[in-house]
């Protein structure tokens, strides 16, 4: 009896003192709450994969890492990131935006520069230069870390063109004329105002023309063969209501041979079971005038309200090193943005060698973005869309162009 009640004396000494257990649960509980904190806004903040990737991350940088959605609509999605960010709002740190987000942000007193603790001269080469020169950077400053790589590239569906090859301007015509059965068309594309744009800019791209001189034959000449398309009927004139979604799924559905569609694109063909050799693949581009393709990326931008700088700054260098690249390309079945990583790793990801192709044997181009993108892209697609549809001449088309890109200036 006497030694029971001994022990349950010394086990009480032991509890108000801090001793044992409960001491090493304090313990534990104060280490973490020392962990450095940081929160991302993130485009795939609700995708599994990407929570693993934020879990490693965590390990790797001893961090704690909290992961809100953004909305899935661009406009939305713009609109609610630069409210957040003019307010002066510290509640997010991170971001992850669009080349159209950071063409507007980077002109605004919204970021912290980023050439002195993460974007070096010497990691700059790591990526395309001409698209950090013209998309990021801002008065030799770099605003963003692009971690995700899109690259415009040539789709087929065999289910509709068979083995047939479409390597030259010429195949890509046959294929356009040929008659593939009711409603089955060679060629579509996403004309929606917003997005008109995209097919636009790589058209000039593909015949070597010059976005900001419309006066420029070979620009002249994409506009008119993307008119004859329509007035021809060789793609259905419906497509001006058409987003990237409505646009993939008649592909899936082979209403179409061949599209242009960003390379991120391959994930939603694999998970649809039609990424295979017999359905949907990435073809070579298509030889017109000049080798050369839209790039789009995803980056990481740091909001200089943020009360979490030195976090930030530590997943931004995490982000933008080779073993983030890869980890994050990995993770998420994507292309990294890093070139080098792109051309000297073998990644795990679908389609993996053929867009190395790309990168290596492609002129990868920025797409020509104002101060207002948002804006001019919107009004580029209702120009294009009443050109297309003959509301407008060529003439009037370049000639409200080259206004508007005069005001831009």
């Amino acid at each position: 009896m006497k030694k029971y009640v001994l022990g349950v004396f010394i086990g009480f000494l032991l509890l108000m003192s801090g001793c044992g257990d409960q001491q090493d649960g304090v313990h534990t509980e104060d280490t973490d709450s020392q962990k450095e904190k940081l929160t991302i806004m993130h485009v795939d903040a609700e995708s599994p994969r990407f929570r693993k990737f934020i879990e490693n991350a965590e390990k790797e940088l001893d961090l704690e890492i909290e992961t809100i959605a953004c909305p899935a609509d661009a406009d939305v999605r713009q609109a609610k990131i630069s409210t957040i960010l003019e307010a002066g709002d510290s509640s997010v740190d991170i971001f992850s935006v669009n080349d159209e987000m950071i063409s507007e942000f980077k002109y605004k007193d919204y970021l912290k520069p980023l050439s002195d603790t993460v974007m070096t001269e010497e990691l700059l080469f790591s990526y395309p230069e001409s698209y950090m020169q013209n998309i990021p950077m801002k008065d030799g400053e770099v605003y963003s870390v692009p971690y995700l790589m899109d690259i415009m590239v040539f789709w087929v569906n065999r289910e509709v063109t068979g083995d047939r090859e479409i390597r030259t301007q010429e195949d890509f015509v046959a294929l356009l004329k040929e008659n593939l059965g009711n409603d089955v068309y060679g060629y579509g594309g996403a004309w929606d105002q917003s997005y008109a744009y995209n097919e636009l800019s790589e058209f000039v791209n593909l015949f070597g023309g010059d976005y900001y001189d419309w006066e420029n034959k070979n620009t002249r000449e994409a506009l008119s063969f993307l008119h004859d398309l329509a007035t021809k009927g060789e793609v259905p004139v419906s497509q001006v209501v058409d987003r990237y979604e409505q646009m993939e799924q008649k592909f899936l559905d082979g209403k179409y041979g061949s599209i242009f569609m960003y390379s991120g694109a391959i994930n939603t063909f694999e998970c649809a079971g039609a990424y295979r050799m017999e359905k949907i693949q990435v073809a070579p581009l298509p030889g017109f005038r000049k080798n050369a393709t839209n790039i789009a990326t995803w980056q990481y931008v740091l909001n200089k309200a943020s009360e979490h700088e030195k976090a930030a700054i530590k997943f931004l260098k995490y982000a933008a090193s080779r073993e983030g690249n890869i980890a994050y390309a990995e993770c998420m079945k994507c292309l990294p943005a890093r070139l080098d990583v792109i051309r000297e790793e073998k990644l795990d990801i679908p389609g993996f060698q053929v867009l190395q192709d790309y990168v290596n044997h492609v002129e990868l181009k920025e797409r020509p973005f104002s101060s207002d993108p948002m804006k001019d892209i919107s009004k580029t697609g209702i120009l294009f869309q009443q050109y297309v549809m003959n509301q407008i001449s060529q003439d009037e088309f370049c000639e409200k162009m080259e206004e508007m890109q005069k005001n831009q200036r």
